[in-house]
């Protein structure tokens, strides 16, 4: 059974990448490395505040929703959204009052924490209804948008924070897709038990989503503090160059194999479930253990080529470093860290999240000042691979998610093969060109291996259905 969701998310996340690739090559060239980085500044509190006010609720939403009753869930997550909204913009408000921020960094922070809610709720929403198109679509939209009106913030000079609002409109818009594909639903927002739904399966989410988000940028905001904004712009330009080429996979991954895994819970065939997670854990591994490959190989060379010298000579031999730090974070966020959906350890994350602040900002304040950007990667990395092993470890004793020893054996081992292949072949060929191309090649029958010897483009093994939803 083709996986056509899976399908519409990944062309449509691979479009959208190509965008803002076109995105990243105007935003950096016309803002430059410090402007960039005031910019990169504003997005990581954005992130992190929306990790605190917005993230918890939308994915308590999709962790608890009920198909038959999806008039409550919505107008319930309608109305937790806005009052967490009004709740934050008081006290950011305050915040720029006392002079602990500017009143304009501030603002330009609100504005695109807004964009991001906006957009995010109405995707989850389109997606627990199983409209794909319609979420691709907000999907691509978003990015023309935001090439398009961040282009025109900075030809205009409007700068950091007016590249930010011009972000936060593109997002808000891109929304409209989305929410077509619920207009006609009648929402309920006074339903109690729903939004009691929500909250008591969220509220350790609500920690952990902003901690998480906290320790995922505690090294930008350490490197902004010791360095400068300076420093900062070649180095998020690059880690979310990255990241953001490994979420593409991974979100494909997650809102095709795991929605449909959890409506196969609903529908009481967990045999089901278990054989679409499984393809999940193979789908996750590959794109993880040959995108690191990938982009240790290719990597620097693709970078020269898309960045300015004054954006590339700063983050020299960083891009190994990020490359793995991205894979484990993928592997952790899109694959172990899903067990939540599928048990009431919604605190899990929460004591993942912890472990991992408390990791990432140790060594964050031993290495940034001494080592620089290189301390800020490293913390990075580190932080990541010891918080995915620590969500596959005790994940398990709530929920076994599917791990596939012959997936687990093969697709590493095609990457290491892979890289260790492709340094020795520049040690024999001096051009630069044709090891490139060989490299291309071998990467190529390589993922293609993969996929068919593992049926990466089906959704399900061979006999393996769901069964008609119960009577209720």
């Amino acid at each position: 059974m083709l996986n056509v969701a899976g399908f519409l998310y990944l062309g449509s996340r691979i479009i959208a990448a190509a965008g803002n690739l076109v995105a990243i090559i105007i935003f950096t060239r016309w803002a430059g490395p410090a402007e960039y980085g005031h910019y990169v500044l504003i997005y990581a509190w954005a992130a992190i505040v929306y990790g605190f006010a917005a993230q918890w609720v939308r994915v308590a939403y999709f962790g608890v929703y009920n198909p038959q009753r999806f008039g409550e869930y919505i107008g319930s997550l309608a109305l937790l959204l806005a009052g967490s909204m009004l709740v934050f913009a008081i006290v950011m408000a305050a915040l720029g009052f006392v002079g602990i921020f500017e009143p304009d960094f501030l603002f330009a922070v609100f504005a695109l924490l807004c964009g991001i809610t906006v957009y995010d709720a109405a995707f989850e929403v389109a997606r627990t209804l199983l409209h794909a198109g319609n979420a691709a679509l907000s999907m691509l939209l978003r990015t023309l948008l935001t090439l398009t009106f961040g282009s025109a913030s900075l030809w205009l000079g409007g700068g950091a924070r007016g590249l930010a609002l011009a972000v936060g409109a593109a997002h808000a818009i891109a929304a409209i897709p989305s929410i077509a594909t619920f207009v006609g639903i009648r929402p309920t927002p006074r339903s109690r038990a729903a939004s009691l739904h929500i909250l008591s399966y969220g509220w350790p989410l609500l920690l952990s989503f902003g901690v998480n988000a906290l320790a995922s940028s505690i090294d930008r905001l350490l490197l902004a503090h010791y360095a400068g904004a300076a420093a900062l712009g070649p180095y998020g330009v690059s880690a979310d160059m990255l990241r953001q080429s490994f979420t593409i996979f991974g979100e494909a991954i997650i809102l095709s194999f795991i929605t449909l895994a959890k409506q196969r819970v609903y529908e009481g065939n967990p045999d089901a479930a278990k054989a679409i997670l499984q393809k999940a854990f193979n789908a996750c591994l590959a794109a993880t253990s040959l995108g690191a490959a990938f982009f240790i190989v290719f990597g620097d060379f693709l970078l020269r080529m898309i960045l300015q010298p004054e954006f590339i000579t700063p983050i020299h031999g960083l891009i190994p470093i990020f490359a793995v730090a991205f894979a484990f974070m993928i592997m952790r966020n899109y694959y172990f860290a899903q067990v939540i959906f599928f048990t009431h350890a919604s605190y899990l994350d929460l004591l993942i999240a912890i472990s991992f602040l408390v990791t990432s900002t140790t060594l964050s304040v031993l290495l940034v000042p001494s080592h620089g950007l290189q301390g800020a990667a490293l913390s990075l990395m580190v932080a990541n691979i010891l918080s995915c092993i620590a969500f596959m470890m005790l994940g398990r004793r709530w929920y076994k998610l599917p791990i596939d020893v012959a997936g687990l054996t093969v697709i590493p081992a095609l990457a290491i093969v892979f890289v260790f292949g492709a340094r020795g072949l520049a040690e024999f060929m001096p051009s630069v060109a044709a090891p490139l191309i060989l490299d291309a090649i071998v990467f190529a029958l390589f993922g293609g291996f993969a996929i068919h010897r593992f049926g990466l483009l089906s959704l399900v093994p061979h006999g393996v259905v769901g069964r008609e939803m119960p009577a209720r």
